[in-house]
Parts: structure tokens; C-alpha cells; sequence
């Protein structure tokens, strides 16, 4: 709590500075939450980072600080960062964003650096709590280890007639020691190396209607306890979204496969979600699911979830939103947490 004070202290002295800060533009965002396992005995809320409740009340899982900067050195050239502290991560910062942007025309820029790795539709926000109406996206789909590379990418932006379009080609690779998701389901210290990803990410979007189609390939390296058990194995991932808006009517999915063909893995995942705007208000109603096909060694790995929850807007930068999630845990060799069910509430803010 004291750091997580501390933490407050800091970004409340950097909002009160912001008007001073004319060379540059400084934008920040929040998500502080509360929430308890009503029935169970734990909730694996956010996987990256293993944010869980229990049957206490609890502030960690879900809070989450950050900052984002922009600094143009020209109309062409400018440089992003963005850093955030995370409850899950004991309010440790962490860097998500640090990168070179360079326009080489009005519609295709250059990016060299580091940023968030775009497999899933919210990953480019996705610790920004106001950008969706859940509490926190479908853990069911939202279950990488890997958020970020490090590398280079190309994005190309355009306009179709009625239509807003967008081709993203990346390449990168990123480490983490002891990282946290597989520490946890392993039970052991596992490092672990995503390098040589290529990807490619599409979008095609107009008033009622928005496409993204994604994919990656690229090699594991896999270490448990300092042991090698996993070099130079292919992994190759797929994912779709399709989101209609009909007036007030918001239906949200999301569909993804991940393979390692060599290892004989593969799992698929997908949610689908309706929300209804009332004014200042979204109630909506979420159903996730992530199936690990089963294999000579296990891997049984199956959960979906259930979630009723309610946004109120209650002004143009702050939401509060509470929301109640049911987990269904069939795994029997690889169990997450079990079955549970939870209630939660935040306040998302953006300044």
C-alpha cells in the first residue's frame, strides 16, 4: 500500500505539471479496482502479469498507473514511450512503449524500438481500462506470456471510400526471465524467449463495422529451472475479430488459434460479447473460452467464463464500471485455478 501510494503521489504532481510541459504531449491513464472471490478460492484475473483475487478484498490484480509521451522532434519524426505501474507486478514501473516514429509519407511510417506485440485486438491498450467496457479483458483469450517486442515495424494507414484501412508488418523478439504466467502454471522458474517473430496485422473498419485479422510465427526458446527444454521450436498464431455497432447494440469477438506443430500443441480461444449503451450507461453480458487440445502428455488446459457487468460514464475522462465473472475450470491434469466466481469494481480515468 505504501508504495502504491507513493506511486499515486508521483502521477498526481506529473497531471497538476502537465500544462507546463508545452514541448511535448503527456497523456495518462488509469485503473484503480477492487474486487473478491465470492465462491472458489481464487481468480486468475489478468495472466501476464497473474494479477489474482482471492476470497480478501484486494486492490492488486487490477490497478494499473501509466503514462504516455509523445515527443516530436519534427512533423515527421517524433519519439512514443509509455510507462505503467502495475498492482499485479507489486507497482514495479514497466516500459511498454519506447520507439522511433518516422512518417516516410503521410500514410506509411517506420517504427523502430520497443512496443506492445499486436496478437489480440485490445493489445495495444490493453492496461487502459477506459478503452472497453469490461473491467479487464477476457482472460479466456487474453492469456500471453509475451506482451512486448523488440524490433522493427512498417504500418501502412489509409482510406478506402467509406472505409478506414490499416496493414501492420513487424518484426522483433523479446526475453523474460522467471516470467511470471508460466512460473505460475509451472510452479518453477521458467525463462522464456519469443525471437524471430514476423507478423502481420490488418484492419478494415467504417461507421457500423470493424475487420482485424493477425498472425505470427516465430521460435520458442524455453528454459524450466535452468534447464532447456524447449530450442528453436516454430509457434505460429491466428486471429480474427469482428465488431459490429448498430446505434446503441455493441457486439465484440474475438477468435484466435496458437500452434506449435512440432510439439504437437495447439489451442483455440474466442469470446463474444454484447453491450447495450443506455445513455451513460453499458450494461453487457461476455462469454470466453480457451480449449488446449488434449496430447499424449496432457495438456488439457480448458476454462470459459461467464461475465455480467454495468459502465457508467460519469464523466467525459472517468468511468466506473462493476462487473461479476463465473469461471468454468475443466482441466484435470492442468487445472488453472479452478472453478470460482467473483465480483469486481474500478474506476478508469484518463487525463
Amino acid at each position: 500500500m505504501q508504495k502504491l501510494l507513493s506511486v499515486v503521489l508521483v502521477f498526481t504532481i506529473l497531471f497538476i505539471c502537465k500544462p507546463s510541459l508545452a514541448e511535448i504531449k503527456l497523456n495518462g491513464f488509469g485503473s484503480v479496482a477492487i474486487g473478491t472471490v465470492v465462491e472458489g478460492e481464487e481468480f486468475l484475473a489478468d495472466y501476464p502479469k497473474t494479477g489474482i483475487y482471492n476470497n480478501d478484498l484486494s486492490l492488486d490484480p487490477d490497478t494499473t498507473l501509466g503514462l504516455q509521451l509523445s515527443s516530436y522532434f519534427t512533423d515527421k519524426f517524433s519519439l512514443i514511450a509509455q510507462l505503467a505501474v502495475h498492482g499485479a507486478s507489486d507497482y514495479d514501473p514497466e516500459i511498454d512503449w519506447l520507439y522511433l516514429n518516422y512518417y516516410l509519407t503521410p500514410e506509411l511510417s517506420v517504427q523502430a524500438g520497443r512496443k506492445r506485440l499486436p496478437l489480440y485486438y485490445y493489445s495495444d491498450y490493453f492496461d487502459v481500462g477506459y478503452a472497453y467496457y469490461w473491467i479487464r479483458p477476457p482472460p479466456d483469450v487474453y492469456t500471453w506470456q509475451i506482451s512486448n517486442y523488440n524490433g522493427a515495424s512498417l504500418l501502412y494507414e489509409t482510406a478506402l471510400g467509406q472505409w478506414d484501412a490499416s496493414l501492420n508488418l513487424y518484426y522483433g523478439s523479446e526475453e523474460s526471465e522467471d516470467n511470471d504466467l508460466l512460473s505460475l502454471l509451472f510452479g518453477a522458474s521458467v525463462d522464456e524467449t519469443w525471437k524471430n517473430m514476423i507478423g502481420i496485422v490488418g484492419t478494415m473498419s467504417n461507421n457500423w463495422l470493424e475487420l482485424r485479422l493477425t498472425h505470427m510465427q516465430g521460435l520458442i526458446d524455453r528454459k524450466i529451472s535452468g534447464v532447456s527444454v524447449i530450442n528453436d521450436i516454430e509457434q505460429q498464431f491466428l486471429g480474427v475479430s469482428v465488431n459490429f455497432t448498430f446505434d446503441s447494440l455493441l457486439i465484440l469477438s474475438e477468435f484466435n488459434n496458437y500452434r506449435q506443430p512440432e510439439n504437437d500443441v495447439e489451442y483455440n480461444a474466442y469470446l463474444i460479447s454484447f453491450g447495450y449503451q443506455i445513455g451513460d450507461l453499458t450494461p453487457h453480458i461476455t462469454r470466453s473460452s480457451f480449449r488446449q487440445e488434449i496430447t499424449a502428455l496432457g495438456n488439457d488446459e480448458r476454462h470459459y467464463t461467464t461475465s455480467v457487468g454495468l459502465r457508467w460514464d460519469v464523466v467525459d475522462n472517468i468511468a466506473v464500471k462493476v462487473q461479476y465473472d463465473n469461471v468454468v475450470d475443466e482441466g484435470v491434469i492442468v487445472p488453472v485455478k479452478g472453478d470460482s466466481s467473483s465480483i469486481s469494481l474500478a474506476v478508469d480515468f484518463v487525463f
